[in-house]
C-alpha cells in the first residue's frame, strides 16, 4: 500500500530536483551524470519487507532488485528472475532466478550469491514482523494467514525453493495477476544469514523487534543486490547513493552517484530559483508567484511542460460515524462549532444516499484543482474515478474507466446520461441541477426523520499549507453556492500536528475528509477497490468505521446501511473471475460503479498535470502506474542542457507509439500485465 497524503504528495514533487555533474562516460555515445537533489523527510527503516511508507522504499528500491520490474514502457520484465510461467489455473507460480547474482555489503564486499531461498527467508521474515504490507499477500499466498495466525509451521506455506535458482509459490486461488504483485517490496529477498546477523530478534520464528537491528537507517543494516549502494545517511541532512559496479544489469544505470540534501522548507519559488542558476536539474513552477511565471515564460519558454498524471488519485470521502469533536491532542482546538442537534443532523445526513450525491454533484473540482496548478492546468489532472482510468484494458481495446461509465449508464440512465465519460481531463459528476434535485429528495427524507436545515459539514485543513487552505476555501465556496445555502461548511485551521494524531477511527475529527491519497500497489483494480471493503479496508478509518475484528454493532448496522457490504459482494464477485480477464474487470468496474453511485468518496484529481522545467530526458525512467519501479533511478538519463518542449514532444510521440502497439499486442495475447 502506498497511501499518500497531500503532504506527502508535495514533499515528494516539490523536493524531487537535483543537480547534474557531469561524469566521464564509459563509452562514446554513452552521457553520465551524477544526480545531486533534495528530500524532504527523512527515512524511518530499511527494513523494506516491513514498511509501507513511501519515504522509505523511495530509497530502498534503488538498493533491492526484486523478481520483476517493469522497463521504459511499462512491460514486465525480468529482475532476479530471468523466466516465469504460471500453471493452467494460475494457482501455481514458478520464476528461473538469474544466476552469478551476488549480495553486497554497504562497503562493496562480495557477501553470498543470491539464490531462491533468499525469497522464502524474505517472506518469513515479513510475517513474523507483521509487516505492514503483509495484507497483500496474506490471503493469496497458500497457508501463509495460518502461519500468521500460529496455527502451521512456515514450512507448511506455499512458497518454496525447489533449487538453488527455482522458486515457487503456491496460491490459495487462481492469480493471473500474481506476478505483477512481485514488484512490490512485499515479496523482495533478503539472506537467512545477514539477517540473523543482525540481533537474537532477527531468528526466523523468532521475532523481537526489541533486538533486531536489521534494517535499521544505517548503511550497513541490509545487503545490497541492486543498482545502487547506500553510502551515506545523515539525519536531516545528506543521504548519498554509489552505483553498484558489479550490478548485474549496470547498462541500464547512466547516473553513478546520487546525492540527496534535506529541504523541508524548500519552496516552489525556492527550487525554481535554484535551477534557474543552473544548480538543480528540474524544478516546479509555482502559478501562484505571477513574477515568477512571468520571468520563467521570458527565459524558458519554450522549455516548461506540464508534467505526467499517474496511478495516484486524491479524492473526499464522508465521515459516516464521527465521534471526534476536538482535537485528540488538546480539547481546547481544532473545535467543532456546531450544537448537538447539528452534530446528530449531519450524521443522518451522510448517512443518506441522495444527500451524498447531491454534495458529489455539487463540487467544482476544476476550481479546487485551479488552487494549486493555476486556470491553463486546471483541467488536465482531472480524475472521475478510483481506478486510473486507463490502467487495464480489454482484448476489445476498451479502457477500464469506459466499463465503469457504462456500468453506471446502466445503474441509473436518468443521473448518469449516453453522453458520459469518465476519461481524466474533464468534470463528469458536477451539475448544479442534479445536485439540487438530490438534495431535494434527501431533504424529504430527512426532515421526515427530524433532521433540520442547513446541514453543517466540519472540514479540517492544515493551516500550514496556503494550496490546502485555497482548496477548501474553493470547497466551501461551491457546495454553499450550488446548494443555495442548504448546506454550509465550516473551515476548521488545524496544525499538521494535529491532523496526524487522528491515528484511529474514533479520533478522526471531521466530517469530510479533504483529500485522502492512493496509489496502486500491483497491476489489477483489486489492488484500488480493495480500500473499500468494509471488513478490512484501508479507507475504512477515513470513513470513521472500524475493521471487522473490532468494530462494534453500531459500525457493522452502519455497513450495512450505507450499502457497503453489497460493493463487497460485486467486489468479491470479480475477483473470483480469474478465467476470463475482460469479464474480470468489468466486474470489477460494476463495483467501482456502485461505490461511485453511493458517493462513498468523491474524486478530485490525479498526482501530475503542473509545470516544470528539467534536465531529465523524459522517458528514460522505468514506468509503471504501481510498484517500485517508477522510485529508482535505474534507467534514468540527465543531459547536461535543459530539454525543450519540441525534444520532449518528440520523445513522447516515440514512446507512446511504441507503448500502444505493445499494450495491444498484449490485449490480443491476453496478457494481464500492465
Amino acid at each position: 500500500m502506498r497511501r499518500i497524503g497531500l503532504i506527502g504528495l508535495l514533499l515528494v514533487s516539490i523536493c524531487l530536483a537535483g543537480i547534474v555533474r557531469p561524469v566521464q562516460a564509459q563509452q562514446e555515445d554513452r552521457q553520465e551524470h551524477d544526480y545531486v537533489g533534495f528530500y524532504g523527510m527523512d527515512p524511518e527503516t530499511f527494513d523494506y519487507l516491513y514498511t509501507y511508507k513511501t519515504v522509505d522504499s523511495l530509497h530502498f528500491a534503488n538498493f533491492i532488485d526484486g523478481l520483476l520490474e517493469h522497463d521504459t514502457y511499462g512491460n514486465l520484465v525480468g529482475a532476479m528472475a530471468t523466466h516465469w510461467e504460471g500453471n493452467e489455473d494460475s494457482t501455481i507460480w514458478r520464476f528461473d532466478l538469474r544466476q552469478g547474482v551476488y549480495w553486497y555489503t554497504d562497503e562493496g564486499e562480495e557477501y553470498a550469491e543470491v539464490t531462491a531461498q533468499d525469497f522464502v527467508t524474505g517472506l518469513q521474515h515479513a510475517a513474523d514482523f507483521q509487516s505492514q504490507t503483509l495484507y497483500l499477500v496474506q490471503s493469496v499466498i497458500k497457508n501463509l494467514d495460518a502461519y500468521v495466525n500460529g496455527e502451521i509451521p512456515f514450512s507448511e506455506v506455499g512458497v518454496k525453493a525447489v533449487d538453488k535458482y527455482t522458486l515457487e509459490y503456491q496460491l490459495n486461488q487462481p492469480t493471473p495477476y500474481f506476478p505483477t504483485m512481485t514488484t512490490y517490496s512485499i515479496l523482495l529477498p533478503v539472506n537467512q544469514s545477514f539477517l540473523e546477523s543482525k540481533g537474537l530478534g532477527c531468528k526466523l520464528g523468532e521475532p523481537e523487534y526489541s533486538s533486531c537491528q536489521f534494517g535499521v537507517a544505517k548503511p550497513e543494516s541490509i545487503l545490497y543486490n541492486g543498482a545502487y549502494f547506500l553510502k551515506n545517511f545523515t539525519s536531516k541532512s545528506i543521504i548519498e547513493y554509489e552505483a553498484n559496479p558489479n550490478y548485474w544489469d549496470r547498462d541500464s544505470v547512466y547516473i553513478p552517484n546520487v546525492k540527496l540534501i534535506y529541504c523541508q522548507q524548500a519552496d516552489p519559488t525556492t527550487l525554481f530559483l535554484a535551477f534557474d542558476r543552473g544548480e538543480i536539474v528540474s524544478a516546479p513552477l509555482d502559478v501562484n508567484n505571477p513574477p515568477l511565471v512571468k520571468s520563467a515564460r521570458e527565459k524558458y519558454g519554450d522549455s516548461i511542460f506540464v508534467t505526467d498524471t499517474n496511478g495516484s488519485v486524491a479524492f473526499v470521502t464522508f465521515v459516516f460515524n464521527r465521534q471526534q469533536y476536538h482535537s485528540p491532542l488538546d480539547s481546547r482546538q481544532d473545535v467543532s462549532p456546531k450544537t448537538d442537534q447539528q452534530k446528530a443532523d449531519t450524521k443522518a445526513a451522510i448517512l443518506n444516499t441522495s444527500f451524498r450525491r447531491a454534495i458529489m454533484r455539487a463540487i467544482d473540482t476544476e476550481s479546487i484543482n485551479m488552487q494549486v496548478v493555476g486556470e491553463e492546468l486546471k483541467k488536465i489532472s482531472l480524475r472521475n474515478t478510483l481506478t486510473q482510468p486507463t490502467f487495464v484494458q480489454t482484448s476489445d481495446g476498451d479502457c477500464y474507466g469506459k466499463l465503469v461509465s457504462d456500468s453506471l449508464k446502466g445503474l441509473n440512465p436518468v443521473l448518469y446520461s449516453k453522453q458520459l465519460s469518465l476519461d481524466d481531463g474533464q468534470m463528469a459528476f458536477f451539475n448544479p441541477e442534479q445536485a439540487k434535485e438530490q438534495l431535494a429528495i434527501a431533504k424529504q427524507e430527512l426532515i421526515a426523520q427530524g433532521v433540520t436545515f442547513p446541514i453543517y459539514l466540519d472540514v479540517i485543513i492544515n493551516s500550514e499549507s496556503d494550496g490546502s487552505f485555497r482548496s477548501a476555501q474553493a470547497l466551501k465556496q461551491s457546495i454553499e453556492q450550488h446548494l443555495e445555502g442548504e448546506v454550509l461548511i465550516n473551515l476548521i485551521m488545524s496544525s499538521r500536528e494535529n491532523l496526524l494524531a487522528s491515528k484511529t477511527a474514533e479520533l478522526v475529527n471531521t466530517d469530510l475528509v479533504f483529500s485522502a491519497g492512493w496509489s496502486p500497489d500491483y497491476g489489477d483494480p483489486k489492488s484500488y477497490l480493495d480500500i473499500l471493503d468494509p471488513d478490512n479496508g484501508d479507507l475504512l478509518k477515513s470513513f470513521g468505521l472500524n475493521r471487522s475484528a473490532i468494530q462494534s454493532q453500531e459500525e457493522k448496522e452502519l455497513k450495512e446501511q450505507i450499502g457497503l457490504y453489497v460493493f463487497k459482494e460485486l467486489k468479491e464477485a470479480a475477483n473470483l473471475e480469474v478465467r476470463d480477464m475482460d469479464k474480470r474487470y468489468e466486474r470489477y468496474a460494476d463495483a467501482e460503479a456502485y461505490a461511485l453511485d453511493q458517493a462513498y468518496f468523491i474524486p478530485l484529481y490525479a498526482s501530475g498535470g503542473s509545470y516544470a522545467v528539467s534536465r531529465i530526458i523524459p522517458y528514460t525512467k522505468s514506468y509503471s502506474p504501481y510498484g517500485l519501479s517508477p522510485m529508482k533511478f535505474k534507467r534514468m538519463q540527465l543531459s547536461d542542457r535543459i530539454v525543450t518542449l519540441e525534444e520532449r514532444n518528440k520523445r513522447y510521440e516515440k514512446w507512446s507509439t511504441v507503448r500502444q502497439e505493445q499494450l495491444k499486442s498484449k490485449s490480443i495475447n491476453g496478457a494481464v500485465e500492465n
